[in-house]
């Protein structure tokens, strides 16, 4: 696999041939209410929630995580996640192993409208960019899941 997943919600279940943790991120994903000052954990990583308003495409980093892949499901509003693989940027700042994250700069090869009930799968070699906007800033509600590769 050589890029990010785009798709619906409703069709992650899909993905468990990635990772067989997936399910059980989407299991626990499904079974709780949302609250945006917890962090949930399950068998295999943990998810938690977000919410806000968008920073401009321009500004920020990319990041990449080595040891989770990132499941981010946007529930109410929208976001653009801009996208290229991680040997296609340059280290900003150096991976944090406590933290899971390297920071990049570079240029997009790809840029997505996320928008309520789209979700998106990210892999090691996936950085990505989220919460942002093009025109105008927008407020967006979501949950991140991490699944322990």
């Amino acid at each position: 696999m050589k890029s990010v997943i785009f798709d619906l919600r409703e069709n992650l279940v899909e993905y468990n041939s990635l990772n067989p943790k997936i399910g059980n991120g989407l299991k626990k994903f499904n079974e709780i209410e949302i609250d945006y000052n917890k962090r949930f954990e399950f068998d295999g990583g943990y998810l938690f929630f977000q919410e806000g308003t968008t920073t401009h495409i321009d500004e920020g980093t990319f990041e990449a995580h080595k040891n989770y892949i990132d499941i981010q499901i946007v529930l109410d509003g929208s976001e653009y996640v801009a996208w290229a693989p991680i040997d296609q940027l340059e280290v900003d700042v150096a991976y944090n192993v406590e933290k899971d994250v390297v920071r990049l700069n570079g240029n997009p090869e790809t840029t997505m409208k996320i928008n309520k009930g789209m979700a998106y799968i990210c892999l090691p070699h996936d950085g990505h960019k989220a919460l942002k906007y093009i025109d105008k800033a927008t407020n967006y509600k979501k949950a991140v899941i991490k699944i322990e590769i």
